[in-house]
């Protein structure tokens, strides 16, 4: 018999399989842990109205909750005392995040648990360990904040991934 409450202490990205094999779960996490954060930022946040529909039948909360497994999902969201900032992470920069972040970022304003931080601006921000300039400046002129964070491992990841022998 177990006494007492139980208790969750939640974290950014609990640790496990995916944050240590996933580069860019990682940087997410290590770059995280160095921001100052309003409440526990929540890693990937399901966005939005629920996209799955089905004609002719009612569909009950209980169900709804089912469907918003197959919502989208930004890498990160965390709150700021300012900010609520909609987080995707590569490790080297790609021009199809810019697209896939502004997607998110539409989103979190039809994302109901979000209303608690309605009077905050939302800023998209993609973390990159790698830039590329000509992504860095489309990014921007999207309205899009770049933020590079190099942690030491980032040499060893490019090493494994595209100068394999």
């Amino acid at each position: 018999m177990v006494s007492g409450t139980p208790t969750i202490t939640p974290v950014a990205i609990p640790d496990g399989p995916r944050r240590r094999t996933q580069a860019s779960t990682r940087l997410l996490h290590e770059w995280s842990e160095l921001q100052t954060w309003e409440a526990t930022p929540t890693y990937e946040m399901r966005l939005g109205p629920t996209p799955l529909v089905a004609t002719g039948a009612a569909i009950t909360p209980a169900v709804e909750r089912m469907l918003r497994v197959s919502n989208r999902y930004a890498d990160m969201v965390g709150v700021t005392a300012t900010e609520v900032q909609v987080i995707e992470a590569k490790m080297v920069a790609d021009p199809g995040a810019i697209s896939q972040l502004q997607h998110y970022v539409r989103l979190i304003y039809t994302t109901p648990i979000l209303q608690t931080y309605a009077n905050r601006t939302v800023v998209g921000v993609l973390l990159f360990a790698v830039d590329d300039p000509i992504v860095h400046q489309s990014a921007n002129a999207a309205g899009l904040r770049v933020v590079i964070y190099g942690p030491s491992w980032t040499n060893d990841y490019l090493a494994t991934k595209y100068f394999r022998r």
